[in-house]
C-alpha cells in the first residue's frame, strides 16, 4: 500500500496536529474492533466448520498430526489470507468507498495479492508446503465458506465510510 497513488484531495487536508496521536481511537476501533473481529470470527467459523463436517464432537481432543485437525488449521490459515486480501482493498482509503477508489489501480498491490494467493496454494496443495507448514489440502466448499465473511466485512466498512462521508 506504500505504492498507492496519492488521492486528489490529499493536499487540501491540514497536517496532523502535534498533540494528536499517530494511532488514535477511530483508526484503532476500525482496525481492531470492526475488521479484526470480523476476520477472527471468519477464521474460527471456518475452523469449526471443517471440524464439524469431519465428524468432530466438541471437547474431543485431536492429535496435531490428525488429518482432520490439519485440514481445519489449513482452512483457518487460508481464511485469514482471504480476509486479509479483502482487508487490503478496504483499507486503501479511510473514508472513500472501495468502489470509488477502484480495485485494480495499484499494480504493486495486485502483484502482492497474486503472490499471496500463490504462496497459500503452495503451502496448502504441495507436498513440500504440507510437510514444511503442517498443512493439508482443503475442499472447495471450505474455500467458498469464507466468501460471505469477506462480503460482511466489506459491507460493514462501506457503511462506516458512508456514515463518515
Amino acid at each position: 500500500m506504500g505504492a498507492e497513488a496519492p488521492h486528489k484531495d490529499v493536499m487540501k487536508n491540514p497536517p496532523r496536529a502535534r498533540n494528536e496521536r499517530l494511532l488514535h481511537w477511530p483508526l484503532l476501533g476500525r482496525s481492531y474492533l470492526l475488521l479484526g473481529v470480523t476476520e477472527a470470527i471468519a477464521a474460527m467459523a471456518v475452523f469449526f466448520y471443517v471440524l464439524h463436517a469431519g465428524g468432530w464432537i466438541y471437547g474431543q481432543m485431536l492429535p496435531t498430526d490428525n488429518a482432520l485437525y490439519l485440514q481445519a488449521t489449513t482452512a483457518c490459515l487460508s481464511t485469514i489470507i482471504v480476509m486479509q486480501i479483502m482487508n487490503v482493498f478496504i483499507c486503501r482509503h479511510p473514508s472513500e468507498s472501495v468502489f470509488h477508489s477502484g480495485w485494480f489501480r495499484n499494480r504493486l498491490l495486485l502483484l502482492g495479492v497474486v503472490l499471496e494467493i500463490i504462496l497459500i496454494l503452495l503451502i496448502a496443495y504441495t507436498p513440500l508446503g504440507n510437510s514444511m507448514f503442517g498443512t493439508t489440502p482443503i475442499e472447495t466448499d471450505v474455500r467458498l465458506y469464507a466468501i460471505p465473511f469477506c462480503l460482511v466485512m466489506l459491507v460493514l466498512d462501506e457503511l462506516r465510510k458512508a456514515r463518515l462521508r
